[in-house]
């Protein structure tokens, strides 16, 4: 009797296990059928068996239904579940035959739905949360291509740098910096605002090599974005290469005297010289050596507009070149008391304002009729230049009491805008 009662608690312990395995077979059968449910109830009842909780095929079955539920209710949580599950099944089974054929496309899944889930709190603005979700989705992807399981999770380059650009904003200077450095080697050609940061970032750890070599790598991607301009002035004013810069361009333009391009560089880097700005836009003291600067400026524009009478940004440029000269003196002019208001030194700045506007507004009025000739397709660098070039003939127009001009210039605005 005792032979047969061992024989029946073998039976039964087969039994069981069968049965727990048929658990999981049922788990992946309702799986296929979208009945996650039943799937989950399954696998759960699997996953609390002896026989079968350290089982891999237990741990990718229940990967894939809660990579399912996570796809389905785009929910970070169930796909880093499914994460944690996928993993486990690897630790169990590292070859398993199952992985190679069924892994792939849910572990695709669980990556995009934690990536798309920091993209959510990016758009919120909840820089830490989102910073998080994609470093998980970048671990999810390093973890899956570790283990050469026939296919790969390609390297994400905007993801890269929204990682690096949460990052920053999160104050996570080092995993921006991380971030961001991967994106620009990766050459990621979506938002001149990567080299605008790493370039920042450069200039606080004092690497003056990488932090030009960002500048210019961000000017040939976005060669009408401002910024870089301003930032290269910066950069050989902080580093006190003015004076290399400036043999650098004056090399470059007299080596191309007939490359319109070139020359109008070279006369709006000068000129930014001439007017610096500090770093949050507002006009900085003016250089000593302004009038040569200035001078250079002005007979560089002229040549521009000798090679191309027409092209806008140089009748543009040249206008304000005038018009910010006209500034300083009415600035001038304004610091008067009411008793020198009438004395010749004031008379003689009055000329001079004068002068340099009606100097200014041929110029200004090129720039607009060029302007306006392409006005379908304007990008935002011209129109922003636009926009400048109206406001000041709006500006001009009114110191000369031309009312219906200024009415003119107002429409034009409001629908460049």
């Amino acid at each position: 009797m005792k032979k047969l009662l061992v024989s029946l608690l073998f039976c039964t312990a087969g039994v069981s296990v069968m049965a727990q395995r048929a658990k999981v077979s049922s788990a992946d059968e309702n799986l296929k059928k979208q009945d996650l449910e039943k799937a989950k109830a399954d696998i759960d009842a699997a996953l609390q068996h002896d026989k079968t909780k350290n089982d891999a095929k237990t741990w990718l079955v229940n990967g894939k239904i809660l990579e399912a539920m996570g796809t389905k209710q785009k929910s970070a949580n169930l796909a880093l579940e499914a994460y944690a599950s996928f993993k486990k099944a690897l630790e169990i089974d590292p070859k398993m035959k199952e992985a190679i054929l069924e892994m792939g496309g849910p572990m695709f899944n669980v990556y995009a739905t934690v990536a798309n889930a920091g993209y959510g709190f990016l758009n919120e603005q909840k820089w830490d949360s989102s910073l998080v979700d994609f470093k998980n989705a970048f671990e999810i992807a390093e973890f899956y291509n570790s283990k050469n399981l026939g296919t790969t999770i390609p390297t994400d380059t905007a993801l890269t740098f929204y990682t690096g650009y949460a990052a920053n904003q999160a104050n996570k200077k080092d995993d921006a910096f991380t971030y961001l450095k991967k994106a620009a080697d990766l050459q990621f050609k979506g938002e001149p605002a990567l080299y605008v940061v790493l370039g920042q970032l450069y200039e606080e750890k004092g690497d003056q090599a990488n932090w030009l070599k960002t500048i210019e790598q961000g000017k040939a991607l976005f060669p009408k974005d401002k910024r870089f301009n301003d930032m290269e002035m910066a950069f050989y004013s902080k580093t006190g290469k003015t004076n290399e810069l400036l043999s650098m361009l004056e090399k470059k333009m007299t080596d191309n005297p007939n490359d319109e391009a070139a020359v109008l560089d070279y006369a709006i880097r000068v000129d930014n010289l001439a007017n610096p700005r500090d770093e949050k836009g507002n006009d900085a003291p003016k250089p000593a050596n302004y009038e040569e600067l200035i001078g250079k400026a002005e007979s560089a524009y002229k040549k521009v507009l000798e090679l191309n009478a027409n092209d806008a940004t140089a009748n543009f440029q040249l206008g304000a070149l005038y018009f910010n000269k006209a500034v300083v003196f009415n600035k001038q002019l304004n610091e008067l008391d009411s008793k020198q208001q009438t004395s010749p030194k004031a008379k003689e700045l009055q000329t001079k304002v004068e002068g340099l506007m009606n100097q200014a507004l041929p110029f200004f009025e090129k720039a607009d009729a060029s302007f306006t000739a392409k006005a379908s397709s304007l990008d935002a660098g011209d129109k922003q230049t636009y926009e400048s070039c109206l406001y000041a003939l709006q500006k001009i127009y009114a110191i000369k009491n031309q009312t219906a001009k200024v009415e003119e210039v107002k429409k034009k605005l409001e629908a460049l805008k």
